[in-house]
């Protein structure tokens, strides 16, 4: 453990995230901030400098550990900054010991989709990128063994199954067995077993979310769902930026990180548009283009690669397309007011009002509110919804459901 600067300053409390670095990921930020703050950083159990052996390594455990260190060096609240795992980490301490919160800072956190969502994103830029961290961040992690084990959590989710990990993780036998009782892959797996759903919404610490745009290793989706759910949060999300800003855009992170602590720019939350033209239009044979404003109906046919963004839709037909909802209102006066037809359709952090009507498509809800009488989401055809911490007609649901089977 390290503490940097005169304890009588407001403190600072600095979580890393996977990778052997730990700790040291943030030396130019406590360089940065020595001579105003007392900075606290140290190596997670099973990471970097500390013991490694077959423990678990949770962030439920990880968040006690955190708190003996506080309470032992710190005794008074504090700013919490966690990256990637340590963001998660952040954030259930934040839920658990809400008093010594007097700030948080997100960045790029990992693992808070449900793991379904996880393990699809994973798959979807290769499994090996959530242990090969860009620039080198994690060394000697990449092996067979892990490797291995990703790859089958994932085949097991397309084949609608499920391994029940929270059963190996309780067993030191079964760490030592399925996960070669390595610090790495224990804390890995029990990141993404974490269930974070109603944790969000019930935090109120001041808080600002700094994600990478083109992350690779925790989706900036998962930064939209956050900003949503989160009532007093802030999102800064940095262009052609990858998963470690405080490496890769050490500067501007920086920035970022001193106006937080200042509270500079005060609190940011999404809006919609209100008062802008409201227009209809056909998409047909369209690859990658974005849409926003008020729209009446819209129908997307043949298309890839489609965005709607900040926008107040009210009705939507998707027909062969690939769909990405991103902050907006689904809302109209007829009772179904989204349908799919062999589809993928992702709707993150936006509101729906209304149902949902799909034929053979993948439904990805990430942070969603939807209030409708009856039935929410039919299928005429065999279709899959994944759901990250949403609220349906007022009950939380995180995981994954087939619908439409006879």
């Amino acid at each position: 453990m390290q503490t940097v600067g005169n304890p009588d300053n407001p403190a600072v409390v600095l979580v890393h995230g996977l990778g052997d670095e730990a700790s040291t990921i943030w030396e130019s930020s406590i360089e940065r901030l020595k001579d105003d703050y007392f900075v606290v950083t140290f190596d997670l159990p099973g990471f970097g400098q500390s013991s490694k052996s077959n423990e678990l390594y949770s962030p439920l455990n990880y968040a006690k550990f955190i708190h003996y260190i506080t309470q032992t060096y710190v005794k008074k609240p504090f700013h919490l900054v966690g990256h990637s795992m340590g963001g998660a980490i952040a954030l259930k301490y934040t839920s658990m010991y809400p008093s010594d919160v007097e700030s948080l800072v997100l960045v790029d956190a990992a693992g808070i989709l449900h793991r379904s969502e996880y393990n699809n994103f994973l798959v979807q830029n290769g499994v090996n990128a959530f242990f090969d961290e860009q620039n080198g961040l994690i060394q000697g992690l990449q092996t067979q063994k892990v490797t291995s084990f990703i790859d089958k959590i994932a085949e097991k989710i397309d084949r609608k199954m499920s391994l029940d990990m929270e059963v190996v993780l309780s067993s030191e036998d079964l760490r030592a067995t399925i996960l070669g009782g390595s610090p790495y892959s224990i804390a890995a797996v029990a990141l993404v077993e974490e269930n974070f759903n109603g944790i969000p919404q019930k935090i109120n610490a001041r808080t600002t979310i700094i994600w990478g745009e083109t992350d690779t290793i925790a989706p900036v989706e998962t930064g939209y769902v956050l900003h949503k759910l989160m009532p007093n949060a802030s999102l800064k999300i940095l262009p052609h930026t990858g998963h470690v800003p405080m490496v890769s855009h050490e500067e501007t992170f920086l920035n970022l990180l001193e106006a937080h602590l200042v509270n500079q720019d005060g609190i940011v939350r999404p809006t919609v548009p209100l008062n802008a033209p409201n227009y209809s239009a056909t998409i047909r044979d369209i690859d990658g283009r974005v849409y926003t404003g008020r729209i009446g109906n819209m129908s997307i046919i043949n298309s890839q690669k489609i965005i709607i963004k900040d926008a107040v839709v009210e009705e939507l037909a998707i027909i062969n397309s690939d769909v990405k909802i991103i902050n907006s209102t689904i809302k109209s006066t007829k009772s179904v007011v989204l349908s799919a037809q062999n589809a993928k359709v992702f709707i993150v952090a936006s509101d729906i009002s209304g149902r949902i009507k799909l034929q053979n498509t993948k439904l990805h809800l990430l942070g969603i509110t939807m209030d409708t009488f009856g039935k929410p989401i039919e299928a005429l055809s065999t279709s899959m919804v994944f759901y990250s911490l949403c609220q349906i007609n007022n009950k939380l649901i995180h995981g994954k459901e087939i619908l439409g089977l006879h």
